[in-house]
């Protein structure tokens, strides 16, 4: 199906949409331009409600607020989360979610924010090595000896070779190393929202475009459908099927379904990028969508192992070894010759054991799921051309494949270009707004600067610590909340010298002390600390996600 190309005059990004941004709004001039546009920079401001009252009635105190002022979203360090909504396969702690500010949102709702966390990795689970090697001490234990004359009356420990300790010493370790948060790979971008309606509109904007929406939505805009996977009939909205095709689901003939994006994330579609390493492992998010490194495939959340992942040297523990001499009798000095026999003279000092104790545990605990810090918002889809358009320089999600020739041609004819770090000519005055806006900030080479490079990334909110333009190249993966040990496992043995297996009975006569027998199980030493290398954990940390391509406004 092709699409028309024609724009509906009316049809426009509504008041309270949130959308990226490609300029460096650090700089105070370019925020004032945006204002005057109709923009706002999502950092959590507190606005009166008499400033932006389209704004405020939009989305009310979802971000924060109270009787006369109210926030925009703080997206800053932060990633876009679509609400859950009724979905079971989504946000498993949605219920668990905390106001952004002061007077926010809670819970299963837009404007709610939630902290990141680290679940157990998902297809290569982290084990611990065989190793573990540690020593244990054992008392009255030596390694000398006295000849005892052979008599009769008391049994004293006869001298002996080694004996293994029982395969007790369950114990546990807890894990250390994590990176300072859990963060997919991502590009910095700015968030920001719509808070007036231009006097003037201006551009067009594409069916299939994504835009949050920040507050408490009951019914969408005209010309926009909620991001929940519902079917339509490809004749109902002609041009918005033609953009995304059969990308999120149908039947490839008459029926197409929107993205179901409710507890999912956005990640530019890989499109052999190599940012994605599970990119040919994804599926398809509804019945008939895209496999693959393709726009519309889905993917669960993943856990990677942090580079300095160790289990810590906590493991004390004790062994049971028997007949380990606990009490001693004066013996007669003996005699040499096949008259006398080797007995354990009876010692305070302690035996080390061997250091063995290879073993291994299983890695237990996590959170529900891997993720970064983020905020609900609803997200929404155009279902037709619009006859306006946010500012130049302003990055749209759109669920179109933007390597489909008949796709590009119509988003070129609309003043909209692919974000795959195309270079573009500084002279060019077709492109010369949009270089005004983002200048060399995703690149350059002589004569030309480059668009941002959005394929196989998350979109992470700038202006804090992270600059605009800035790459995150290796996700990181911090510590959960629930914390991440191995089991209190751990099972194994040790060898002790000069254990005493046989006895002999002597004369009581003035002599040394002797070891007397004991044939009941005695305790080693509460030592055994040591550590365990780790191995496994996914290719990568990251979100539940749906593949999208992002296009930027360049006329």
């Amino acid at each position: 199906m092709q699409n028309t190309f024609s724009t509906q005059a009316n049809g426009s990004l509504p008041v309270g949409s949130v959308i990226s941004y490609a300029g460096d709004l650090s700089v105070p001039a370019n925020r004032q331009s945006l204002a005057a546009a109709g923009w706002l920079v999502c950092d959590g401001t507190s606005y009166s409600q008499s400033e932006y009252p389209s704004l405020y009635a939009a989305i009310g105190a979802a971000n924060g607020g109270n009787a006369t002022s109210f926030n925009v979203p703080d997206l800053r360090d932060r990633f876009i989360r679509g609400r859950n909504g009724q979905t079971p396969n989504g946000d498993p702690d949605a219920g668990s979610r905390v106001a952004a500010a002061p007077g926010g949102a809670t819970g299963n709702n837009v404007g709610s924010l939630q902290s990141a966390a680290t679940a157990l990795p998902t297809s290569n689970v982290l084990t611990v090595a065989t190793s573990g090697t540690h020593t244990h001490t054992v008392s009255h234990l030596t390694s000398d000896m006295h000849e005892a004359w052979c008599g009769s009356t008391y049994s004293m420990a006869r001298w002996s070779a080694p004996a293994d300790t029982d395969t007790d010493g369950a114990h546990s370790h807890t894990l250390s190393g994590y990176d300072s948060a859990t963060i997919p790979v991502n590009t910095a971008l700015y968030f920001v929202i719509k808070a007036s309606e231009p006097q003037t509109a201006n551009g067009s904007t594409p069916a299939g475009v994504l835009a949050g929406f920040a507050g408490a939505l009951t019914v969408p805009a005209d010309f926009w459908l909620n991001c929940d996977g519902m079917s339509y009939g490809t004749t109902r909205f002609p041009n918005l099927n033609a953009m995304i095709s059969y990308n999120y689901g149908g039947d490839g003939v008459s029926v197409f379904n929107v993205p179901d994006l409710r507890g999912n994330f956005l990640r530019g579609t890989n499109h052999s990028t190599g940012r994605d390493p599970d990119a040919s492992k994804r599926h398809e998010a509804n019945t008939g969508g895209a496999i693959g490194d393709a726009t519309g495939s889905a993917q669960g959340y993943a856990t990677g192992k942090p580079a300095n992942l160790q289990a810590g040297s906590a493991g004390a523990h004790t062994h049971n070894i028997a007949k380990v001499p606990h009490d001693d009798h004066h013996a007669a000095w003996g005699a040499s010759g096949p008259a006398a026999y080797n007995c354990m003279e009876w010692t305070d000092a302690t035996t080390t054991s061997t250091a063995n104790g290879d073993h291994t545990h299983s890695i237990i605990g996590g959170d529900k799921e891997t993720r970064p810090a983020n905020v609900y918002l609803d997200l929404l889809i155009a279902n037709d051309n619009l006859g306006s358009a946010p500012p130049i320089g302003s990055i749209l999600a759109i669920g179109a494949d933007t390597t489909n020739f008949s796709n590009l041609a119509i988003l070129l004819e609309m003043g909209w270009l692919p974000c795959n770090g195309g270079k573009l000519s500084k002279s060019d005055p077709k492109y010369a707004a949009l270089y005004a806006v983002i200048g060399d900030t995703y690149g350059s080479v002589p004569l030309q600067f480059m668009l941002p490079d959005l394929r196989g990334y998350f979109v992470a909110g700038a202006g804090g610590q992270s600059k605009t333009g800035t790459v995150l190249q290796h996700s990181t993966t911090g510590a959960p909340v629930v914390p991440i040990t191995t089991s209190t496992d751990g099972n194994h043995l040790h060898s002790i010298p000069n254990i005493p297996t046989d006895t002999h009975t002597i004369d009581v006569v003035a002599g040394v002390d002797l070891a007397e027998n004991n044939p009941t199980a005695t305790p080693t030493s509460q030592d055994g600390s040591h550590t365990h290398t780790l191995s496994g954990g996914d290719s990568e940390s990251r979100p539940m996600n749906v593949y999208v391509d992002y296009v930027i406004r360049y006329a």
